[in-house]
């Protein structure tokens, strides 16, 4: 959870770093783009979401392997593959400059990008399952599903709304990752004090 704010703080600081920035048109990744004027401190707040997500959805995975169902375990797997992609991804590979250049680091940059939408899809349908599929958890198969069908509208209009509203559907994308992986940082939370509950701990 203190990992999505501060990726929501990284574009609070960015845009107000970046005059002349139009989140309509362009992509969030513009804010850390090696010539950005919002890089230095868009890039800490960034940095810092990477790595709490990372630490979570590894402790997720390990803590919830085998516990519950094995959807839900395959899910956190392919979750936590997908939030290392993106950690060290985007780390290395930033936008050269606004926009896209096709440099090296560009093409690198939505290549990451691919990769990640992917494993994010697969991961929240298995999510989507396992949840559904869990006697206690249903109410966050209903979110998991709500999470992927706002990641494929977003990947499907991506590429076909025209490129003035680009800012807008990358954003159904990244914001629905960002709040499901808070949403589920909440359960996760509550299951562990059940689980210590239950156990005696």
């Amino acid at each position: 959870m203190i990992g999505a704010i501060f990726y929501f703080m990284h574009i609070i600081f960015g845009r107000m770093y970046y005059d002349g920035y139009n989140p309509f048109t362009q992509a969030i990744s513009d804010l850390t783009a090696v010539n950005s004027p919002s890089r230095g401190i868009a890039s800490v707040f960034s940095f810092l979401y990477g790595v709490l997500t990372v630490i979570f959805s590894t402790g997720l995975f390990i803590y919830i392997k085998g516990k519950i169902n094995k959807p839900i375990t395959i899910g956190s797997c392919l979750f936590c593959i997908m939030t290392v992609i993106s950690f060290f991804g985007y780390t290395f590979f930033p936008l050269t400059e606004s926009g896209y250049a096709g440099e090296f680091h560009d093409k690198m940059h939505i290549l990451i990008t691919i990769f990640v939408v992917v494993f994010t899809i697969v991961s929240i349908t298995f999510y989507s399952i396992g949840f559904l599929k869990s006697k206690n958890y249903k109410f966050h198969g209903v979110i998991s599903i709500i999470a992927f069908l706002l990641l494929v509208t977003g990947a499907i209009l991506i590429n076909i709304l025209p490129a003035a509203y680009f800012g807008i559907a990358q954003r159904i994308n990244a914001y629905s990752v960002v709040i499901y992986t808070g949403i589920l940082s909440i359960w996760f939370f509550c299951y562990i004090n059940n689980d210590k509950k239950n156990t005696g701990v």
